[in-house]
């Protein structure tokens, strides 16, 4: 085993163990360094996927919203997207227009250094606050 691939193993075992140690019910993909979890927001039951990187050395956090937009609602949605992540501290929301799909994503890395259990639960809390607080106001543009 690499040391990557073993920074890697320890990384996503702390999330694993984060995850647990927060009562938070999550499912594991030891193959492919992914967890799955799910926490309680103010409008919907936000769905976070956490995933190692192993080759870039990252650790990242996505959660998908779940807002259909049609194509002319893009430009609108893109740049109330470009508002919001101005002034975000960390992450952003990210706009994918061929599938329509919104999403939030917040990543850190591992390279040179190690990442520890409350940067996890701050990866948690921060999204899932930044999400409560954002989905809302997209939801205005996309009725």
């Amino acid at each position: 085993m690499t040391l990557t691939s073993t920074k890697s193993w320890k990384h996503y075992m702390l999330i694993c163990r984060t995850l647990e140690y927060n009562d938070i019910h999550h499912v594991r993909d030891d193959k492919s360094l992914c967890v799955r979890c799910r926490i309680s927001g103010k409008d919907f039951e936000q769905h976070l996927l956490f995933q190692v990187d192993p080759t870039k050395m990252l650790v990242s956090l996505y959660c998908a919203l779940p807002l259909a937009f049609v194509k002319e609602q893009t430009a609108d949605l893109a740049l109330a997207v470009c508002m919001a992540n101005n002034g975000l501290p960390d992450g952003s929301f990210c706009i994918d227009p061929q599938d329509r799909l919104l999403y939030f994503k917040m990543t850190n890395s591992f390279y040179e250094t190690n990442l520890n259990g409350m940067l996890f639960e701050y990866m948690l809390s921060s999204a899932a606050d930044l999400i409560d607080e954002y989905y809302p106001k997209f939801r205005t543009i996309t009725g």
